[in-house]
């Protein structure tokens, strides 16, 4: 009997746990791909263009862990051809590409620790978005 009570209380933490992941994941996301969309339509072959793009994405009000923390550690790159990312661009004016990582997102683990489990679980995002239209198909 103790056994069985062991296993569900696994089973009911795992999901718990999986669950809280599982929305920080999605939060992250949709706050990576928001900020890309943001950066990449102030992007305007300028360095004042620039400028605007990286504070359209620190201006961003999403937040995660069911909207208790802010996104800290958050990295914008640009890049010409989606190829090369740089943070710091030299030459401006082929910019097309904006790139938004949020790789510090830790979400602490309550109930599958008590089984062995691991402390905290990251759920990096990243999200790119150009100025162009993409074509998926040649």
């Amino acid at each position: 009997m103790s056994v069985c009570m062991f296993l569900l209380l696994a089973v009911v933490g795992m999901a718990f746990d999986m669950g809280r992941v599982y929305i920080a994941r999605n939060e992250a996301q949709i706050f990576a791909d928001a900020a890309a969309m943001a950066a990449a339509k102030q992007l305007d072959g300028t360095a004042a263009g620039l400028d605007r793009a990286r504070a359209a994405v620190a201006a961003m009000p999403n937040r995660w862990n069911l909207g208790t923390e802010s996104f800290t550690g958050v990295v914008t790159e640009f890049s010409t051809d989606g190829q090369q990312w740089d943070a710091k661009p030299k030459d401006v004016a082929g910019l097309h590409f904006a790139r938004v990582t949020a790789p510090d997102n830790h979400v602490e683990i309550m109930f599958l620790r008590a089984v062995g489990g691991p402390q905290q679980f990251t759920v990096p995002a990243r999200g790119v978005a150009s100025t162009k239209p993409v074509r998926l198909t040649q």
